[in-house]
């Protein structure tokens, strides 16, 4: 990671003569970001559970989870355990159809009930088995790989708890809010490595935690107010990146303005329609005019030096850029700020590039209002962006790339 403003000074500059090396000074600088970004976690509350307790209704006696907030003792009696969210909902989903066939046969009629009990039983036990064969399977639809990224499914915050760490982030100091940004998440990401294999390993939590901190992250870059247009492109964007690139690359958008026009007053088409095909292909070519244009305005034009991430799925595309060691990239890139957003539990971590992007560079991103992924915090750069490999930490298996923009017409 580096600390320092400019693009020039983002490489490194030490002289033979100087008795202080580039990695003691980092040292330096890092120890003080470990200090800063450790009150941030704990003002965030970033090592506690949610800000939820578990509570039982005084009148019917369930027991659920409230806001700390909304106890009212009148209502609610504080409940003795103290486990988490999704540990208390899953056993509980999965005791009411055992309680249903005990409390039934109980109001049946002596004669009925041992041929009743023999059915009920029997279809107890098919539910049961239905029951726990979907969560066999559930558990790989969070493997990697599964979407494009792999988190798109599983986010551990909602929206009120975003919009919180929003209001947070407006009173932090200028040097904090720059040490949050340029924080590498090392420390979280050697924890992840440490625990692969162990299955005593709750990895949902360091996702949260980890999560708490890009989004925080993603809510100071996101400020910027952007129009219509542009949401509406980048929304776009989100769930149709790979055909909106490769337009880019192998050809041009050939639908006009007035039918782009046409099209978004009639509105998206259902599936099947046969203007379903016309539309694509018009939000395809308006994305890609919006964004250009949005990009030259610089809308969201970066106040810090930052890092954000990117996983190699791929061996032999990983060999293809470490051989070219720069590269220029017509199309634009979409990075996150969770350098773990596309791993598995409990599995081996993918290659990664950290992107180092200066202040000044001009960036898109959705605020959290107006994003239904916010907790992947998505950071996508422009076209024509220049890529160079400045180091390679092979301890972690992390790529550090400078980006420059402007580079190519």
């Amino acid at each position: 990671m580096r600390l320092l403003g400019d693009n020039a000074n983002l490489i490194q500059k030490i002289s033979n003569g100087d008795k202080m090396t580039f990695a003691s000074i980092e040292k330096l600088i890092r120890k003080e970001v470990r200090r800063v970004v450790e009150n941030l976690e704990r003002s965030f509350s970033l090592y506690e559970e949610d800000e939820k307790m578990l509570v039982v209704n005084k009148e019917s006696g369930k027991s659920y989870y409230i806001n700390k907030d909304s106890f009212d003792p009148e209502k609610h009696q504080k409940s003795i355990s103290k486990k988490t969210t999704k540990e208390e909902e899953e056993p509980s989903t999965e005791t009411k159809p055992e309680e249903k066939p005990k409390e039934e046969p109980k109001e049946e009629t002596p004669a009925e009930e041992p041929a009743e009990d023999k059915d009920k039983e029997k279809s107890s036990d098919e539910k049961k088995d239905k029951e726990e064969e979907p969560k066999k399977e559930e558990e790989p639809a969070k493997e990697p790989n599964e979407e494009k990224t792999g988190l798109k499914t599983v986010g551990f915050l909602n929206k009120v708890d975003a919009q919180k760490l929003d209001i947070k982030t407006d009173n932090l100091y200028p040097e904090t809010r720059n040490h949050l940004m340029q924080y590498d998440y090392e420390d979280i990401i050697d924890m992840y490595d440490l625990s692969i294999g162990d299955d005593k390993v709750k990895f949902s939590k360091l996702y949260k935690k980890i999560e708490k901190i890009s989004v925080s992250k993603h809510s100071l870059i996101s400020k910027p107010k952007l129009d219509k247009q542009t949401v509406m492109a980048l929304q776009h964007y989100y769930t149709n990146s790979d055909n909106i690139n490769n337009i880019i690359r192998f050809s041009k958008p050939s639908v006009t303005k007035k039918e782009i026009e046409t099209q978004i007053k009639l509105g998206k088409p259902k599936e099947g329609d046969k203007r379903e095909k016309v539309y694509n292909s018009a939000m395809n070519a308006f994305t890609i005019y919006e964004l250009d244009y949005a990009f030259s305005e610089q809308t969201q034009r970066l106040e810090y030096d930052i890092v954000s991430y990117r996983s190699v799925q791929n061996d032999n595309v990983l060999q293809m850029f470490i051989d070219a060691g720069q590269w220029v990239d017509k199309s634009f890139v979409t990075t996150s700020l969770n350098p773990l957003i596309c791993e598995g539990t409990g599995k081996k971590r993918l290659p990664l590039f950290e992107f180092l992007i200066p202040a000044g560079t001009s960036i898109l991103t959705l605020p959290c209002h107006s994003n239904d992924y916010c907790h992947e915090t998505e950071v996508t750069l422009p076209r024509n962006c220049r890529y160079t490999i400045q180091g390679f930490n092979d301890t972690r298996n992390i790529y550090k790339i400078l980006v420059e923009e402007n580079y190519g017409g």
